[in-house]
């Protein structure tokens, strides 16, 4: 016979075990709490406060608030001139000329020292051509009146001078300058501006590369900083910073083919430019007086030459006196080849007004030479 797996005393003690259990239960709810001596343990998982945000420690808003309150809105309107009839249903009636301002765009601009301020040519170009007026914004909400000192369309910068500069209470800030020639591809950069009418916008990117040259319709660009940050209509004009809050830049286009693909003036340009227009109001060039135009590259290897084609011949000019003509190709001038028109602007470049040049020309497959006088650019 087999033993049972527990004794009857066991199972007494099991009895008693269990009900010892219940009445310390009981107790333990009963009797008033002990004090104890021991530590609490921090429980796992626990939350910790954390320190209150500061966004100062963050470096682009460090930069923007430094560099922003010198960015500004321009409003811009063009002065048209009209003919009216005094009386409109009499073909013969008196005649009159009069003039309205218009609405022409809006941009941005960048305030320096002396109450001048860096912008596009692109941006001023209407008021400054016909008469019209500019209107500057503050990122404080203040509002004046500027004047053009000069505007360069070669290199689509323009110098505007701030009126009644010194009116109100508080001085006009004035943005701190780095240098665009100290960039490195990668390196954060910041557009400040207003574009389509959002003032004071901020994006942010990298550098993407140096030195681009671009050409859109009667300008071409050299030495352009290209960026992936936004640069919107509206935006020209405004500031490309770097993330100490310095001007590096000058916000210039972008791409509408593409996405991300933006291009700025580097300050260096803007300042050399701002400098001669604020001594002589324009910018003195020696010229040709060609309009300069890329051969194509099927073209070039057909009749195995490199230069710039001659697109047009200005009335009056160098080139005309000289004798050339549309389609000759400049294959180099005094000796130093071109093979695009950046090359032929930027070997004009060189050259000073009155100065002579020797050219060497292509014409229907002969090659030549001439002396041509150069100018001053219109």
């Amino acid at each position: 016979m087999k033993k049972p797996i527990l004794s009857p005393n066991a199972l007494a003690g099991v009895a008693l075990l269990s009900l010892g259990v219940a009445i310390g239960a009981c107790v333990t709810q009963t009797q008033s709490p002990r004090p104890s001596t021991s530590t609490d343990a921090p429980l796992a998982g626990s939350a910790v406060a954390a320190p209150p945000y500061a966004p100062d420690s963050e470096p682009i808003v460090r930069a923007v608030r430094k560099a922003a309150p010198a960015v500004v809105s321009i409003d811009t309107t063009a002065r048209q001139r009209f003919v009216i009839a005094e009386d409109p249903y009499d073909p013969y009636s008196a005649r009159r000329v009069g003039s309205r301002e218009v609405p022409t765009g809006a941009g941005s601009g960048v305030l320096l020292q002396g109450g001048y301020v860096i912008t596009n040519q692109h941006v001023v170009g209407d008021a400054v051509d016909t008469g019209g007026s500019i209107t500057l914004t503050l990122a404080d909400g203040r509002t004046f009146k500027a004047t053009a000192v000069g505007a360069d369309k070669a290199t689509d910068i323009a110098l505007l001078k701030v009126v009644n500069a010194g009116a109100g209470t508080a001085p006009l800030p004035v943005i701190p300058l780095g240098t665009g020639d100290a960039l490195t591809p990668g390196q954060t950069v910041i557009a400040i501006g207003n574009p389509i009418g959002l003032a004071a916008s901020v994006s942010g990117g990298v550098v993407s590369a140096l030195g681009r040259p671009f050409t859109m319709e009667d300008r071409t660009y050299e030495n352009l900083i290209q960026t992936d940050a936004a640069i919107n209509p509206g935006n020209s004009g405004g500031a490309l910073i770097d993330l100490a809050g310095n001007l590096v830049g000058i916000n210039t286009l972008v791409r509408t083919d593409a996405q991300n693909i933006g291009f700025a003036i580097p300050l260096s340009t803007a300042l050399r430019i701002s400098e001669l227009l604020k001594k002589n109001g324009k910018i003195r060039r020696a010229d040709l007086g060609i309009v300069p135009g890329d051969l194509e590259e099927r073209i070039a290897k057909q009749l195995r030459i490199s230069g710039v084609g001659v697109a047009g011949v200005y009335k009056n000019s160098p080139a005309q006196e000289a004798g050339l003509q549309r389609n000759d190709v400049i294959l180099s001038l005094s000796g130093k080849a071109v093979a695009s028109s950046a090359d032929y602007r930027k070997a004009l470049e060189t050259y000073k007004i009155g100065q002579t040049v020797a050219i060497k020309v292509w014409r229907r497959g002969e090659i030549g030479s001439v002396s041509v006088k150069l100018a001053e650019s219109p």
